[in-house]
């Protein structure tokens, strides 16, 4: 017969081997996933502020880069029309979308917005480094920012 205290030792070893996995580890949401599908519920509302003119149909996203850390997000993407057509220029500004959310409730809402046509100065990254929102876990920030927002 087993000791109690064995069992116990033995479900408290795997809790503590288990436990980064259970509360959530860095991830990608799969495509169609609820999760991927509410970050970009949420990137779609943020896009359509920028539009031009109003657009004949909905959009997508070409992701580059979505990540999940508990309840953070980052992504890196740009919006197309279903059939790939580019959303852009026409519709809206032509520019990879660099934002980072977090998650409110059921959904998610963008914290911060990186997006630029361009690589920023030292003055500017350091002003960007200093409004960046803490909190942010490191594991969803695209490798680029990585090395810029963390020096």
């Amino acid at each position: 017969m087993i000791k109690a205290s064995r069992v116990a030792a033995v479900f408290l070893g795997l809790a503590i081997f288990l436990a980064p996995v259970c509360m959530g580890s860095p991830s990608t949401p799969k495509p169609g996933s609820s999760e991927r599908t509410s970050i970009c519920d949420a990137m779609r509302a943020y896009a359509m502020k920028s539009a031009i003119r109003p657009l004949p149909k909905p959009i997508l996203f070409k992701i580059e880069f979505i990540r999940v850390d508990g309840d953070y997000a980052g992504f890196e993407g740009f919006p197309i029309f279903a059939d790939g057509s580019a959303a852009i220029p026409n519709f809206m500004p032509d520019i990879v979308l660099t934002t980072f959310l977090k998650r409110r409730g059921t959904g998610w809402q963008v914290i911060a917005d990186l997006s630029r046509t361009d690589v920023p100065s030292d003055t500017e990254m350091a002003t960007i480094r200093k409004r960046f929102p803490t909190g942010v876990p490191i594991t969803v920030i695209p490798e680029f920012w990585r090395r810029k927002l963390r020096p």
